[in-house]
């Protein structure tokens, strides 16, 4: 899973993507509204925004992803408001849920998983089927009839992206963000992926039907 901060608390944010990456989740931050109207970002599977930034309206912002990009993936909004009248109006504008500051990361990530559950349709137990396979994201390992086979943490990253979206056109420039976490795509070369790729296919067998579209996309079937 991927998920962009928006926080311009510069330490919070690092501290927030460095509790995140432990619980297996790629992050990417801006640290203001300017930055990330500007980038090249892609559609993250949830959103952590700060509605305090100096450079943007709040209302904005969730305008800005829902109205111009056309983008529904979930939204967590924080502020140090405590006003009932604008939490509600803001869940109404397009926020599935809010934090009021200052709040603890293990509530943060308690709520991201709840939303992640609900709106990926993943089971309560939080675990993805994928043939003879059982991905389980809480403990973040992959099984076969109830055998751990053993991936690296990349490894684990794409399988989780191509199982959780499969029969979907996958492209390098989405597993280099999803998977490494890189907004530079010249950072990530062709052979990093296919070293992954191919310890997957090794470890995964047959039964891990991924098949490879032009040497540019990807699609598990």
């Amino acid at each position: 899973m991927y998920i962009t901060i928006i926080e311009d608390e510069k330490l919070l944010a690092e501290n927030i993507a460095k509790r995140l990456k432990k619980q297996w989740f790629n992050t990417s931050i801006y640290n203001s509204y300017n930055n990330f109207i500007k980038s090249e970002f892609i559609k993250p599977d949830l959103f952590i925004i700060d509605l305090s930034l100096w450079d943007w309206n709040w209302f904005e912002v969730i305008k800005y992803i829902r109205d111009i990009k056309k983008i529904d993936t979930p939204i967590i909004i924080t502020t140090a408001y405590n006003d009932l009248e604008k939490k509600l109006y803001w869940l109404n504008l397009g926020a599935d849920d809010y934090l009021t500051k200052p709040y603890s990361i293990e509530e943060l990530i308690a709520r991201i998983k709840v939303i992640i559950r609900r709106s990926y349709k993943i089971s309560s137990n939080s675990k993805i089927k994928y043939n003879n396979f059982i991905f389980d994201l809480d403990k973040q390992i992959i099984t076969k009839n109830d055998k751990e086979i053993p991936l690296s943490n990349k490894e684990l990253n794409l399988v989780h992206l191509l199982i959780s979206n499969k029969w979907k056109i996958i492209s390098k420039e989405d597993i280099i963000k999803k998977v490494w976490g890189e907004i530079d795509l010249l950072n990530v070369s062709d052979n990093n992926i296919m070293v992954v790729i191919s310890n997957i296919r090794k470890k995964l067998w047959k039964e891990f039907n991924l098949k490879t579209i032009k040497n540019k996309w990807y699609i598990l079937k």
